[in-house]
């Protein structure tokens, strides 16, 4: 049987997995219909055709704004404590209370690693992508919890981690 090459991003997984066990906004684009009418069977029918084709422009614009847009930000050292998640990348340092955000989300990563996911009071939603993301989920949600979470593996892994001997 030939295994898939153990990564990082199994790696972290797999930690945060033994831990537990024994852890996009888009732009907000407002989308108003419109009518205008000119007089006349001919004039109408022109009319409301060109505003049903408006709208439908206006529709997609909309859309197409709503959909979240990823931007990368940097790398950043994470510190965990009992209170706050305390980030600092690029000479710049931002604290979030736990109290004051959302609760930290697992979620795809923008390049294959794993991400956690978080609102802070009043601001746009931050995305932290590491292969050790799920053990930061599991530590801050045993501090604010008071217990870890389950982590969401990847399917097969711990069979592969069973396989190549990394647990029991």
């Amino acid at each position: 049987m030939n295994a898939a090459a153990w990564t990082a991003v199994d790696e972290g997984f797999l930690r945060a997995y033994q831990w537990s066990g024994a852890l996009a906004g888009g732009e907000d684009k407002p989308y108003r219909r419109g009518f205008l009418l000119v007089g006349g069977p001919v004039g109408l029918a022109v009319t409301g055709a060109a505003s049903i084709a408006r709208n439908q422009a206006k529709k997609a614009e909309a859309e197409r704004a709503a959909v979240p847009t990823w931007h990368h930000l940097g790398n950043a050292d994470v510190i965990v404590t009992n209170q706050r998640l305390i980030g600092s990348g690029n000479g710049q340092t931002g604290s979030f209370w736990y109290a004051e955000m959302s609760p930290l989300q697992m979620a795809p990563g923008a390049g294959g690693s794993p991400a956690v996911e978080f609102q802070a009071k009043s601001q746009p939603v931050l995305r932290l992508e590491s292969p050790w993301s799920p053990m930061l989920y599991v530590f801050v949600h045993h501090l604010v919890d008071g217990r870890p979470p389950g982590v969401p593996m990847p399917v097969g892994l711990l069979d592969r981690a069973r396989a190549q001997g990394r647990i029991a």
